[in-house]
């Protein structure tokens, strides 16, 4: 399976810079939600990240072209290096990385969990279930949206 460019792009950055603010790499699931957060801020602020969708998997919002690219690090930190690339998202990347990147991978699916995008996409799939339904972009940016609306 083949990232985008733009996916590409994003996962490097949110990689580095949590390296950066917290010495250490996130696991697969964790660099995840930290996508699915920032594709969400990103699209309530007019501004599509990747094209890529995300599917309400049981372990929260997955990309599956993401998903199998780090799989075989399971719940292991990503130690893949690779050079940093310029990406004129870094402030939003750096802002969700600072506010999220502090939560471990179980904790930031648990948050999904309660969060309409997901809860939407799975409709009445028990939260126990795989389900590979895709979340929108729209319910994304609705959602996050609402969130900035609420929290100024």
């Amino acid at each position: 399976m083949h990232l985008s460019q733009e996916l590409e792009n994003t996962q490097k950055t949110i990689i580095c810079i949590h390296r950066e603010l917290f010495e250490e790499s996130p696991t697969p699931m964790k660099l995840q939600k930290l996508c699915y957060y920032a594709q969400g801020y990103s699209l309530a602020d007019g501004n599509q990240l990747f094209d890529e969708d995300f599917q309400a998997w049981q372990h929260g919002p997955v990309i599956y072209s993401l998903y199998s690219k780090y799989k075989d690090y399971q719940w292991h930190p990503i130690n893949e290096d690779f050079e940093e690339t310029n990406n004129s998202n870094y402030d939003l990347l750096k802002d969700i990385v600072a506010a999220y990147g502090r939560f471990d991978g179980a904790a930031l699916s648990t948050m999904t969990h309660r969060e309409t995008p997901w809860l939407s996409a799975r409709g009445n799939i028990d939260e126990s279930a795989g389900c590979n339904e895709q979340i929108s972009k729209d319910s994304l940016k609705n959602y996050f949206e609402e969130k900035l609306r609420a929290n100024g």
